[in-house]
């Protein structure tokens, strides 16, 4: 008798789990959600164009003192070469550029996905590209496995389960409602893409950040140098041709200045998206244990309530740049 009684304690137990697994999630559950997923494809779209930023000014010191050598070089060979050599730093560049981007751009594609299981109005604008959004979905995780290899060190394969369940949403959006892809995939689309997604965070927080930082350390000097050549080769022209230096200086110097402010600039967005991606990164494993929670707190996680915040910093951070750039200039000339 008490092998009967347990025995159907415990099946009532699996019935209890599978029904608590298929129940669709409260209001302050799905309000979680779409927080988080907001503020991840927000953040997503920021570090590719911080990477750019970064290297656009380095690049930009290198052009215009290569710009002053040519002008004083009499070998036009060697001018060509410096060019070729110059454009070929560039797309090396580049290509490194989108090796990072690809890690943020499934972030912030993957977000739209889990999104639109919230949305009525989103779901109905994402059903239309659906299609479209998987070819290039899964581009995305096929070119990224292939770059992680070659990442120092190597970064953590997105796994093809992430795939697999993306590729099970879109095949039944559009014939299914919202509330039975909610309660079909939306705890498993979280729970699916945790492990990569903290592993994206962790290698922007432990290796990108470092390289930027060493990077954004040593360019002003690089930046003083390469400006200090330019004006020195310019000199040495405009003295050649009997030409006052002044007619020149007073164009470039600006440059000089708007290096300076971006210089600036960079250096307080980095350490706001720093704190913006830990932020994430600690709070997706908070996100995935509350929309498994059966009996969840109507009170959003506050590690949710401070992504938020830590998110509208971040863009109140980037919306005053252009404030404080125009009012510097304004000043300055």
């Amino acid at each position: 008798m008490p092998y009967k009684t347990l025995f159907k304690t415990g099946i009532c137990a699996v019935i209890i789990c599978l029904l608590a697994s298929c129940a669709g999630l409260k209001s302050a559950q799905l309000t979680a959600v779409e927080k988080y997923t907001v503020v991840t494809k927000g953040v997503s779209a920021i570090p590719p164009d911080m990477y750019s930023r970064v290297y656009q000014l380095r690049s930009q010191t290198q052009t215009l003192q290569l710009s002053g050598v040519i002008a004083t070089n009499e070998m036009a060979q060697e001018s060509i070469n410096a060019l070729s050599s110059d454009l070929q730093d560039k797309l090396k560049f580049l290509d490194m550029v989108d090796s990072f981007a690809y890690a943020y751009r499934i972030v912030g594609n993957y977000a739209d996905l889990v999104h639109c299981l919230i949305s009525e109005s989103y779901l109905k604008n994402f059903t239309k590209n659906k299609n479209e959004w998987q070819h290039n979905f899964d581009g995305l995780v096929t070119t990224y496995n292939a770059a992680c290899v070659n990442r120092i060190p190597q970064s953590t394969q997105i796994p093809s389960s992430v795939g697999s369940i993306a590729a099970n949403i879109i095949n039944e959006m559009g014939a299914a409602k919202i509330k039975y892809l909610q309660k079909k995939y939306l705890r498993n689309a979280i729970s699916t893409a945790r492990s990569p997604f903290e592993g994206i965070c962790d290698d922007f927080l432990n290796t990108d950040i470092p390289k930027i930082q060493k990077e954004l350390t040593s360019l002003p000097v690089f930046i003083d140098e390469n400006f200090k050549d330019f004006l020195n080769n310019e000199r040495a022209y405009e003295n050649k041709q009997g030409n006052n230096p002044y007619n020149y200086y007073k164009y470039y110097l600006p440059i000089y200045l708007n290096w300076q402010v971006q210089l600036r600039e960079l250096n307080e967005l980095i350490s706001k998206l720093q704190v913006c991606i830990r932020s994430l990164r600690e709070s997706y494993g908070i996100l995935d244990d509350y929309v498994n929670e059966a009996n969840p707190s109507r009170q959003i996680p506050p590690a949710i309530v401070q992504l938020e915040t830590n998110y509208d910093g971040l863009v109140n951070t980037i919306a005053k740049f252009g404030d404080a750039r125009e009012r510097l200039f304004k000043i300055t000339y």
